[in-house]
């Protein structure tokens, strides 16, 4: 379990620097004038649309298809194959929303449309609450019993 916490904080921090690489690196192409469009060109619009629409498909399917995917591994009783699973879902999940949130960030800077700088936060935001603690994961893992409820006594 340790070890999973630690690989998942790994590639969650990678991916919080690698936006700050990308974001750095946006910054370089606009002052440098190295990469710059127009933001009426039809290719501009394109790439600000389907950002738009990534991260706004994305994220939410990311997060639910993760949550469904992680419920259904407490019926999993080979801790080995219940954890390298939630390892591979944990890591599909931070990936689908940091793609975004690099696309965002760069394209930020090269489109200058602000609207983008939004869908970063969104993606931003979207990304801390896939943040691995040792407890979220040990209470995603945590087999769950639903106890029935005692029934009410009737009323006569």
């Amino acid at each position: 379990m340790e070890q999973l916490s630690k690989y998942l904080y790994m590639w969650y921090y990678a991916a919080a620097i690698k936006a700050v690489v990308v974001a750095a690196l946006g910054y370089t192409c606009v002052t440098q004038n190295w990469f710059i469009m127009a933001k009426d060109a039809p290719a501009s619009i394109t790439i600000y649309s389907v950002i738009i629409l990534y991260v706004i498909i994305t994220t939410p399917v990311a997060l639910k298809l993760f949550s469904m995917h992680v419920s259904k591994l407490a019926t999993v009783t080979e801790e080995t194959d219940k954890l390298s699973r939630y390892k591979t879902y944990a890591t599909w999940r931070i990936t689908i929303i940091a793609i975004g949130l690099f696309a965002a960030i760069f394209f930020y800077y090269v489109l200058q449309q602000k609207a983008l700088l939004w869908v970063a936060g969104i993606s931003a935001i979207a990304l801390y609450f896939c943040k691995p603690t040792p407890e979220k994961i040990e209470n995603d893992l945590a087999v769950k019993t639903e106890t029935p409820d005692e029934e009410p006594e009737e009323k006569e």
